[in-house]
């Protein structure tokens, strides 16, 4: 089949993108003919990667992006015969292929922020439920994220959705041997670490917070950007927190993820975490928020260790309790990986699965 898949990718970071490079290749290995069009960036692209013109302002770069993607879709869609157009996130990718009429399958994953957030803003609603109401089918990363998509009472969604559960390359995120970690030479304590968006659905807040009232010592690395990096480093200045890092935004979370010695998503919201998986294949203790499909995820806190949303006592005591004990972690680490092999390892793709 000729398919065409639009949303986020590299070097775009985040979940989305993740996800939309993982879909290209497991299509390509599969012997599919993809397409990816995509945001406009600096870097090279392949042939078969296009992008649309944006202006990088919050709101215009939406609107720009939807005008321009129209256009180019439509001539990715008659130039190469597309079949399927498989567009990663509700808004503003999938209504976009929703305005493409033409003899197209048109399907959609939904992440997390585009059915938990953009639902109950007044603007976003109704383009939302138009989106959903058009696709001819509808894939949610968590069973979670489907019922808040069903509760819109869409004629017909039930019908034409799925759950298809975020996964992960095992063989790139695996365990790092000690004598090639940099990281703990440099910085002579335990390594808790963070990686994701700067935005305020993240909880980097109560995560500072939880670094702020301690009672064990360890370095807190957080990789990632956006438009909470000022606030946060307000924040770790006025309150004089010492060993935390801003280490910037990474493209190899591969590389960084088996340097730490935990790892911590402290979201207030999520979808379904793909730093999640990609942490318990590397084989590390996780400490995630009681959100999204976490909880379909850790189990028993046997493969990692679910605290409430916000409660930043709550995620500083699972913190330091991970600190003082390496075989815990060890423990942990091991269970997860076993867990990713076991049920996170093989992406499900209704349309050719």
């Amino acid at each position: 089949m000729n398919i065409c898949i639009i949303g986020q990718y590299p070097p775009q970071v985040g979940g989305v993108a993740t996800y939309t490079k993982q879909l290209e290749d497991t299509l390509t290995n599969k012997g599919h003919n993809v397409y990816v069009l995509t945001y406009s960036s600096d870097c090279s692209r392949k042939d078969n990667v296009f992008e649309a013109k944006t202006i990088n302002i919050p709101l215009l770069r939406g609107i720009s992006f939807i005008i321009s993607s129209y256009f180019i879709l439509n001539k990715i869609v008659d130039k190469y015969n597309i079949d399927i157009i498989h567009a990663n996130y509700l808004l503003p990718q999938a209504f976009v292929a929703t305005l493409i009429h033409k003899d197209v399958k048109i399907v959609a994953t939904a992440h997390g922020s585009d059915i938990n957030i953009l639902p109950s803003k007044i603007f976003t609603k109704p383009l939302i439920k138009y989106t959903l109401k058009h696709l001819d089918n509808v894939y949610f990363v968590s069973e979670k994220l489907q019922k808040k998509a069903l509760a819109l009472n869409i004629e017909g969604l039930i019908e034409k959705s799925h759950i298809t559960p975020n996964t992960v390359d095992t063989n790139k995120f695996k365990p790092m041997s000690d004598d090639k970690k940099k990281l703990y030479t440099k910085y002579k304590k335990p390594l808790v670490m963070f990686i994701g968006n700067l935005v305020v659905q993240k909880g980097l807040k109560y995560l500072l917070k939880a670094k702020e009232i301690s009672k064990t010592e360890y370095v807190l690395l957080i990789y990632g950007d956006g438009p909470k990096k000022e606030e946060l480093k307000e924040y770790i200045n006025q309150h004089n927190i010492k060993d935390i890092y801003l280490m910037g935004k990474t493209n190899i979370p591969e590389k960084i993820i088996p340097e730490s010695d935990i790892m911590v998503l402290p979201s207030i919201s999520e979808g379904a975490s793909i730093v999640a998986l990609e942490s318990m294949s590397c084989q590390k203790p996780l400490i995630a928020t009681d959100t999204g499909n976490i909880q379909s995820i850790i189990t028993n806190n046997e493969n990692g260790v679910i605290v409430p949303v916000a409660d930043y006592e709550k995620l500083a005591n699972a913190i330091d309790k991970l600190v003082d004990d390496e075989d815990k972690r060890n423990t942990l680490g091991k269970n997860a990986r076993k867990t990713i092999e076991r049920d996170y390892s093989q992406m499900k793709i209704p349309y050719i699965n």
